[in-house]
C-alpha cells in the first residue's frame, strides 16, 4: 500500500515505511489538490487554471503533462501499475484513483472527524476518544506547509479548524472520564495551536484548581486576559471571569466543597458553548465547500466557453 501524506510536507510512504519526498514543488501540488479534489472528476482547464493561472493555453496543457510524468515516477518505486494508475486521466478530465491501493492522511483525518461528532446529549465512549487520538496524531503539520495558493491556503484552514475542533472534544471526553492529566495535556496543545480559546483557559484553570493549585488558576485567567487585550483587544469572556472570581474568593473553602457543585455548573455551561460553535463551525466549512465547488463549477464553464 502507497502511503500519501499531505499534512505537514508532502510525502509518500510504502508500508515498509520508507519515506520518499516528491522534489517537485508542482508536482506535489497536483497530487495534493488531486487528493484534496478526490472522487470527482476535474477538467483539465480547471486544474490548469488553479495551478498554472498565469500561463498561456498551450503553457499549461505542457505543464500538466509533465507534471503528471513527474508524479508517476515519483511512484515507480512504490510499484503502481499502469493498469491501476493512481492518476487516472482523458483528454478532458482527470481524477485521483481511490481503487489504486492507497491510503490517505487527509482522508482519513475527515472520515475520523466525522465519526467523532457527538449529539446533543451522547456521551462520549473509549472507542470515540480512541478515534480522536489517532486524528489529532495524524496532524503532523499544516496541510502541504510549503504551498500558498489560494485554493491550498483555503483547504489548509478547514482542515485546521477540524483539528483544533477535535482537540476541543478530546479535552471534553477527558474531562468527563476523569483523565485530568490528558485534558491537562489536551488543553495546553489547544492553547499552543489558538491562545485565545476560551475553553481551553476555563479547563486549565479549573483543573489547577482541582488540583489545589490556586495560585496557578489565577495566573493561568491573567495569562488569558492579556492575550485577549493584545490580540482581540477584547475583555475576557464571562465564564472565564466567573470562574476567576470564584478561585479568587475561594479562601479557606474545601475544595471538595466547591467541585460538587461548580464542576456541574460550568461543565453545563461549556458543553452547551461547545455544541453551539460545533454547529456554526460546521455549517462555515460547508459553505466554503459550496463555494469552491461552484468556483470550480464557473470555471469550467468558461474554459468551455472559451473553446467555443
Amino acid at each position: 500500500m502507497v502511503k500519501i501524506r499531505l499534512f505537514g510536507r508532502c510525502a509518500l510512504e510504502s508500508d515498509a515505511t520508507v519515506i520518499q519526498d516528491i522534489n517537485c514543488a508542482k508536482a506535489r501540488e497536483l497530487l495534493g489538490y488531486l487528493a484534496c479534489h478526490r472522487g470527482r472528476h476535474l477538467a483539465r482547464e480547471v486544474v490548469i487554471e488553479r495551478l498554472w493561472g498565469d500561463m498561456q493555453e498551450e503553457q499549461g496543457k505542457r505543464a500538466l503533462r509533465q507534471t503528471l510524468w513527474q508524479v508517476q515516477s515519483a511512484l515507480t518505486p512504490f510499484q503502481i501499475t499502469a493498469s491501476n494508475p493512481l492518476i487516472e486521466t482523458d483528454s478532458e478530465w482527470l481524477r485521483l484513483n481511490l481503487n489504486s491501493g492507497i491510503w490517505l492522511d487527509v482522508a482519513r483525518f475527515e472520515e475520523l472527524e466525522m465519526s467523532t461528532r457527538l449529539v446533543s446529549g451522547e456521551l462520549p465512549t473509549p472507542a470515540h476518544t480512541s478515534k480522536l487520538k489517532e486524528a489529532i496524531a495524524l496532524y503532523r503539520g499544516p496541510l502541504m506547509e510549503d504551498c500558498f495558493k489560494d485554493w491550498c491556503i483555503l483547504q489548509r484552514d478547514l482542515l485546521r479548524h477540524q483539528y483544533l475542533r477535535m482537540l476541543q472534544r478530546l479535552m471534553r471526553c477527558q474531562r468527563k472520564s476523569a483523565d485530568f492529566d490528558g485534558a491537562m495535556a489536551t488543553a495546553l496543545t489547544l492553547l499552543r495551536e489558538e491562545p485565545a480559546s476560551e475553553n481551553a483557559h476555563l479547563t486549565v484553570m479549573w483543573l489547577y484548581h482541582r488540583e489545589g493549585d490556586r495560585t496557578s488558576a489565577l495566573r493561568q485567567f491573567e495569562q488569558y486576559k492579556r492575550i485577549m487585550r493584545e490580540e482581540l483587544n477584547t475583555p475576557p469572556g464571562k465564564v472565564v471571569v466567573d470562574l476567576n472570581n470564584k478561585i479568587r474568593d475561594d479562601v479557606g473553602q474545601k475544595k471538595e466543597d466547591w467541585t460538587d457543585v461548580e464542576t456541574a455548573r460550568i461543565e453545563s455551561f461549556v458543553d452547551e458553548v461547545l455544541s453551539l460553535l460545533e454547529e456554526i463551525r460546521n455549517e462555515m466549512t460547508q459553505s466554503r465547500q459550496d463555494i469552491q465547488e461552484v468556483k470550480d463549477s464557473i470555471g469550467k464553464k468558461n474554459s468551455d466557453e472559451q473553446k467555443k
